[in-house]
């Protein structure tokens, strides 16, 4: 395999399992947990740490909200 996914469920002990991809893990994940609530956390391909949330059975997503200036975007360029 590919990749090793550390599984850490609410209230339980983390455990390893492998896949080839975050999809394939997500699927395997779903049919062996169909409620899973929890974090998967993995090192990718480019040796950064990803870590993903899911609540029942759904994965979390986390909105990347911009942050404002102080400068005014009317767009007049001056």
């Amino acid at each position: 395999m590919r990749y090793e996914y550390t599984i850490t469920q609410e209230g339980r002990e983390a455990e390893i399992m492998k896949a080839m991809g975050w999809k394939k893990l997500v699927k395997s994940l779903l049919l062996k947990y169909e409620k899973f609530s929890g974090w998967c956390t993995y090192i990718n391909k480019h040796g950064h740490v990803q870590v993903k949330g899911f609540k029942n059975g759904k994965i979390v997503h986390e909105r990347k909200r911009n942050k404002k200036s102080n400068k005014s975007s009317s767009g007049s360029g001056e």
